[in-house]
């Protein structure tokens, strides 16, 4: 092997290094969220779509030419996104080198935009208590100065792309320099760096800055009810919805308690913050003050407002329920909606949570794209 190779098989150890690094540790990532990238003068090595990062291998990415995504950049597209999209992802395919049978992150456009070796995309609890707050931009500009580049919420895919492209020529422009975070509305952030060490530095840096802003503490999560409650609770409801009791999931801590013990205090987590939160946990909650014993007549009537069952269940006084598939998939639910809270939390910080809008869920609810994800992490 020569030294060139060598070199570049190196930095992709880095990539499965940093990957897991950040895709351990569920205050950056939970399940399939986050995507991560290589990239050389010619090819881009980037996560595959629904793979977690934190148990990721070589076989975890997809390889593509550099050359063929510049085509995206300047190709004209559809209006119409159901005709866009599809639009999009062909010339994605196109671009793939290996594996065939693998899709590339739907945000590889804004991987081969940044202008760094390495970077990552995550969605920490911190930033989005930030990022999904009603005063985000103006505390974003405060906390990390005039340089922050920040995106106001564009559905993902293409539109987000070239809202980003636009915003990146427009910062270089006016900085005379590459932009290393993106702060995406709703969504995360995106941060470049030619070692994974820079890319590291600069997680921790605004970890920092946020932390020092937000005064408040999560309440006291000592609050555990006993395995038997737990099992008790989950088997109740899932003889009564005819559904095996792996899948369903109870919990209860001091923080699932301060939302659950009325439903004006359950309206700051009712609606999805994230494009993360409506594919794992959709974007409708039911939230019932109706014994467990009674639980059946509720969501019956939650299944015919909705055709399916509610991912989450919150019960008044007691926790929350997560239903899906099978246990594994029942946990990140959970998780995902455990995290969600703290986003509220937290966003106190910064004048109070902002949802997404019904446009911005019903897009992301019908894309074709995110329920693929959703397939493949849930796996």
């Amino acid at each position: 092997m020569d030294s060139r190779n060598s070199s570049i098989e190196l930095q992709k150890e880095k990539l499965i290094e940093i990957s897991r690094y950040y895709g351990n540790n569920p205050e950056y990532i939970i399940a399939g969220g986050g995507n991560t990238s290589y990239k050389t003068k010619e090819k881009l090595w980037i996560k595959a779509s629904g793979v977690s990062m934190a148990d990721i291998d070589e076989d975890g990415f997809v390889c593509l030419s550099r050359e063929k995504l510049k085509i995206i950049s300047t190709k004209s597209y559809s209006q119409n996104s159901l005709i866009r999209e599809p639009q999009v992802k062909g010339d994605l395919q196109k671009a793939i080198i290996s594996p065939s049978n693998k899709r590339p992150s739907v945000e590889t456009s804004l991987h081969e935009l940044m202008d760094f070796a390495f970077v990552v995309h995550t969605h920490p609890t911190l930033v989005n208590a930030l990022m999904c707050s009603r005063k985000a931009k103006r505390s974003a500009k405060k906390l990390f100065g005039r340089k922050v580049l920040f995106i106001e919420y564009t559905d993902p895919g293409y539109v987000l792309y070239k809202k980003v492209e636009e915003e990146t020529v427009r910062f270089r422009d006016k900085f005379s320099s590459e932009p290393s975070v993106i702060y995406l509305q709703n969504h995360g952030v995106i941060v470049g760096g030619n070692t994974i060490d820079e890319i590291k530095e600069i997680y921790v840096d605004i970890e920092k800055k946020i932390r020092n802003h937000i005064t408040l503490q999560l309440p006291d999560k000592k609050t555990h009810p006993s395995l038997e409650y737990a099992k008790k609770i989950s088997s109740n409801i899932a003889a009564q919805l005819e559904i095996a009791p792996s899948n369903v999931l109870f919990r209860t801590n001091g923080l699932i308690q301060y939302f659950v013990q009325n439903n004006r205090d359950f309206e700051k987590v009712d609606k999805p913050f994230t494009p993360d939160d409506i594919v794992y946990c959709r974007s409708d909650y039911l939230f019932t003050s109706a014994a467990t014993t009674e639980i059946n007549e509720v969501v019956d009537r939650y299944k015919k407002r909705h055709g399916s069952l509610p991912k989450i269940i919150a019960l008044q006084g007691k926790g929350l329920i997560a239903i899906d598939e099978s246990e594994k998939s029942a946990r990140i639910v959970m998780d995902i909606f455990e995290n969600m809270m703290k986003v509220s939390f937290y966003s106190e910080s910064f004048g109070g949570p902002q949802f997404m809008n019904p446009e911005q869920i019903d897009f992301i609810d019908n894309w074709e794209v995110e329920n693929y994800r959703r397939k493949v992490s849930m796996k």
